[in-house]
């Protein structure tokens, strides 16, 4: 069977997610990896057969732009989440959420979270 990655990497949205009072207010750029692990002998060619990245964006912007979040962890958790239950296909999944102008006392490239899931292979599968 073969294995292939779906990735759509770097999308960015201006958002309101943050534990400081500030950051409902002002808000802050947000950066968006996911990442998407499934079977490709299947697709045929054919787009309601695979995962439509079109959807996925639109998943993302909807968790990051329509809603607010305290914590970066828990909005990852609500995208992996909702892409988790709309594609059953998926093998495994990553979403990581970036948010490079955290309000930090110091210097760094970036902060983010990553969340990681992976569907249970059965012992049958596995032999």
């Amino acid at each position: 069977m073969t294995q292939g990655r779906l990735v759509l990497q770097g999308l960015v949205f201006h958002a309101y997610h943050g534990h400081c009072p500030e950051e409902a207010v002002l808000g802050g750029r947000f950066v968006v990896d996911v990442e998407m692990q499934l079977a490709l002998a299947s697709v045929k060619d054919d787009l309601d057969r695979t995962v439509n990245y079109a959807a996925v964006y639109e998943v993302v912007r909807e968790e990051v732009t329509q809603r607010r979040y305290r914590l970066i962890e828990t909005l990852a958790d609500q995208i992996a989440e909702r892409l988790w239950q709309s594609y059953p296909q998926l093998e495994a999944l990553i979403v990581r959420v970036h948010k490079p102008q955290a309000p930090l006392p110091g210097l760094f490239k970036d902060v983010y979270v990553e969340i990681d899931r992976r569907r249970a292979v059965s012992r049958a599968e596995a032999l």
